[in-house]
């Protein structure tokens, strides 16, 4: 076994051929694709000067077997491309390894002070690599949740058991509410990626102050554009007569959706409407997922009652010190984040 590690960007573009050649062949999110990682590097980690590219592969007999898509952060942490942005992290690989050796070895040549692995599902190659097995002074820990849900073919939302009466009720309340809607589902076979729509309501909705002024930047829209016109991504948009109301960028994987970014505007119950066009108009000859992505949102929960589910982190330390520092600061911001809830809570 070679490791090889690339840290230059045209060695990464080569790696293309290889990279999709594993992704293929596992139900990997859009996450791992080349087309994230590479976009993600090129048009917002790389704008970092401080942040340095690590990805490992491991060769057998002239054959990549495994990709750990990674990179050095300004703080010297080994991370994920992304993670920030990814609901879903992972290493894409066709067998075991030993993380420990690896790590090692790369540590020779690139100085990385820890290891963070955030928003591993418990069925990924990297939480089975990390639970139960004793890696020195490493750590796994539940580090957020997501939601999804299977519904069978048919018309929405009949088609779903576990909705009563009184929620499909509210479907038809939020639907009479969109009347003077369109819905348009936008893929790249037959549409070209709408800039015009998405800058007029990304600054709607900044004027609004619905979000901040950095929100969607001109870097994330260009990496929205590549993922788009990859076919990594397709597009649910909702109209009133001339004025885009909402827009979900949505990755596609046969028959599974994970609904990843959203931008809407303050019309009644816009983005459930989306949402529940959407999944009306694929879900109506085919059984599929909706995955709702990272985040448990009240909204998502009440209307359409998804299965919740648990995200991990992994994390490694060069010392014991190091990893009861990290634990210690873990416990004073979940304190913090506690109060804060509460004072929230209290206020309302």
């Amino acid at each position: 076994m070679k490791i090889k590690i690339i840290s230059e960007i045209q060695d990464f573009l080569d790696y293309k051929n290889q990279w999709d050649a594993i992704f293929n062949i596992h139900d990997y999110s859009f996450f791992q694709s080349f087309e994230f990682n590479y976009y993600s590097w090129i048009n917002e980690l790389s704008i970092n000067k401080l942040n340095r590219l690590c990805i490992i592969s491991l060769v057998n007999n002239g054959l990549v077997s495994t990709i750990l898509p990674l990179y050095i952060d300004s703080k010297k942490r080994l991370r994920f491309i992304n993670d920030d942005h990814a609901d879903f992290c992972d290493v894409l690989s066709k067998e075991k390894f030993d993380l420990e050796t690896i790590l090692s070895k790369t540590r020779v040549k690139f100085k990385f002070h820890s290891v963070h692995f955030i928003n591993c599902t418990k069925d990924s190659f990297l939480y089975n690599l990390f639970n139960g097995n004793e890696l020195n002074n490493s750590l796994l820990i539940p580090n957020a949740k997501y939601s999804d849900i299977s519904i069978s073919s048919g018309s929405f939302p009949n088609n779903l058991i576990r909705y009563k009466s009184k929620q499909k009720t509210e479907f038809r309340r939020v639907k009479k509410k969109n009347l003077d809607k369109e819905h348009y589902i936008l893929r790249k076979e037959d549409s070209d990626f709408p800039i015009d729509e998405i800058y007029h309501l990304r600054e709607r909705i900044i004027n609004l102050r619905l979000r901040k002024d950095n929100f969607s930047d001109e870097s994330r829209l260009l990496l929205l554009k590549e993922l788009y016109n990859s076919n990594r991504i397709i597009i649910s948009l909702v109209k009133t007569k001339n004025t885009t109301n909402a827009i979900s960028f949505i990755s596609r994987n046969k028959n599974k959706y994970l609904f990843w970014i959203d931008m809407y505007d303050n019309s009644k119950m816009i983005n459930i409407y989306n949402y529940i066009s959407f999944i009306e108009n694929v879900s109506l000859n085919h059984s599929v997922n909706i995955n709702f992505g990272r985040g448990v949102y009240n909204y998502k929960l009440e209307n359409f009652k998804p299965d919740i589910k648990q995200l991990f982190s992994a994390h490694i330390f060069q010392s014991k010190f190091r990893l009861n520092l990290f634990l210690a600061i873990e416990r004073i911001i979940n304190f913090f984040k506690l109060v804060y809830k509460k004072f929230k809570k209290f206020k309302k």
